[in-house]
């Protein structure tokens, strides 16, 4: 168990490491990766990880504070399934009420990896990669029909 100062030094110590490796990963692929995550140009549609002990997931969340536009844009994202999925080869995980830790309702689509340990460094590489690959996936996923989606969802 870790005391609150060592958590945090270790939560400090895994995102710097993800950053270096999504430079590294963004030379590899020969294409800088600028994450979008709250920056999606549709307010309450956000990209975003899930890092624990037990589970890493890639998220896209929709967290509108009205019910209704959160129904609003998670239909929207229904309508573009096959396209939010695409190089996902068992798909995503797609969410209509999810009650999160705060008890804030949200909708999501996500994929999700409990092989790993977020407290284990050892584990910190694959962690790295299968957040990097699949979010980096995602976006480019939502960045294709984000014109599209922000056509068709009036912004609040």
């Amino acid at each position: 168990m870790y005391s609150k100062d060592e958590a945090k030094h270790l939560k400090q110590e895994f995102w710097e490491g993800f950053d270096r490796f999504t430079k590294f990963y963004s030379k590899k692929i020969g294409v800088p990766i600028q994450w979008i995550f709250y920056k999606t140009g549709i307010k309450g549609l956000e990209l975003k990880f899930t890092v624990s002990k037990k589970l890493i997931q890639v998220i896209l969340e929709v967290n509108a504070k009205s019910e209704n536009r959160r129904f609003e844009i998670y239909y929207e994202l229904n309508k573009y399934k096959n396209l939010i999925e695409n190089e996902f080869i068992e798909g995503l995980i797609w969410e209509d009420d999810f009650i999160k830790e705060e008890k804030v309702v949200v909708s999501r689509a996500f994929i999700e990896n409990d092989a790993y340990n977020f407290h284990n460094r050892d584990h910190w590489s694959d962690i790295y990669k299968f957040m990097v690959v699949n979010m980096y996936q995602l976006q480019s996923n939502i960045e294709e029909i984000l014109p599209i989606l922000k056509e068709n969802l009036s912004n609040e």
